[in-house]
């Protein structure tokens, strides 16, 4: 596995010489921890490194492959290894687009977009765990009117990392009227989402068909510099009685000068509607300082705050190089 993990990562590095009419890409997530409660520690961290390749075949067929690097969470060590993220190829037809492989999903791509710090922290329903962000499937892609996103994704449901572990699969929607990225002032985007999955519940001798659902809404617009986001978002899961969590998260970035932006998020999450005082609060603030081309440095700090317990605060220097 390791040599083969070598050997992807050896060719995806290689692959723009060797076909000139594609893309090489790469994205690294870099920061620096300082937390000051109890015994202070401090600790460099790489999270992320994305290598990609990406060509057209045709006017209408183009692929990409993704490698993801990340830490090694096995219970004997935690290094750092590579796998395959994204792995597709992508149809365009007259009916609309399709996607074949493994590949990006549409539960929380648009709301990343919009929260648009994605280097200093994950959006929330990622952070949460309320859906992987890839999976290994079919997706259909359409736009209507200009501004109308409709898609539909038939996947797995065991995200990226794993492979199918039962019969069932899942189907996740998204829609949204506007545009996918903000950019600049007027771009404005609201959709929703939806997925729903069956599983085997087995209690005792009995087996029988639950489902987790997720459903969420989300928007944001920019004004004056000004970008604002919010969504909300609910996960269900059926067992021997539901347990229903929530998120609200709301964000905010200003461009206070060209190369210098101020941002902050509070995220409130509730694991489960049914108990009383399980609930926390989390807030990201900070600036990003867009030294150069493909190079952002975003100092922040982040507090979370139990509904019971001690709060608890990180100080940290995210970095983003991209190419």
């Amino acid at each position: 596995m390791k040599k083969l993990s070598a050997v992807l990562v050896v060719l995806l590095l290689t692959a723009g010489s060797m076909f000139a009419q594609g893309k090489v890409s790469g994205k690294t997530y870099f920061d620096y921890t300082y937390n000051p409660d109890g015994t202070p520690t401090n600790s460099f961290e790489i999270h992320r490194v994305y290598i990609g390749y990406s060509a057209n075949l045709s006017d209408n067929i183009s692929y990409k492959v993704t490698t993801d690097v990340g830490r090694v969470n096995n219970g004997k060590d935690n290094r750092l290894a590579a796998y395959l993220k994204y792995a597709q190829l992508k149809w365009k037809t007259q009916y609309g687009s399709f996607v074949f492989g493994l590949q990006g999903l549409n539960i929380f791509n648009v709301q990343e977009y919009n929260w648009g710090y994605r280097f200093v922290e994950k959006s929330a329903m990622d952070l949460h765990k309320f859906g992987s962000s890839a999976d290994l499937g079919i997706g259909y892609y359409n736009k209507f009117a200009g501004k109308l996103n409709v898609s539909a994704i038939l996947t797995n449901g065991t995200g990226y990392k794993k492979s199918e572990n039962d019969d069932y699969k899942k189907l996740s929607f998204q829609v949204f009227y506007g545009d996918k990225k903000i950019k600049k002032d007027g771009n404005f985007n609201v959709g929703a989402v939806f997925t729903t999955e069956s599983f085997d519940y087995i209690s005792g001798t009995d087996t029988t068909t639950k489902s987790t659902t997720v459903i969420g809404g989300f928007a944001a617009y920019q004004i004056a510099g000004l970008r604002v986001g919010a969504e909300y978002d609910i996960l269900t899961k059926g067992g021997s009685s539901d347990v229903t969590k929530n998120i609200i998260s709301v964000y905010a970035d200003y461009a206070a000068m060209k190369n210098l932006h101020v941002f902050a998020r509070f995220d409130k999450y509730d694991p489960n509607v049914d108990v009383d005082n399980d609930g926390s609060n989390y807030v990201v603030a900070g600036l990003n300082y867009k030294a150069g081309k493909g190079f952002s440095i975003a100092p922040n700090v982040r507090i979370s705050s139990p509904e019971t317990g001690d709060s608890s605060t990180l100080y940290k220097v995210n970095f983003e190089f991209k190419l």
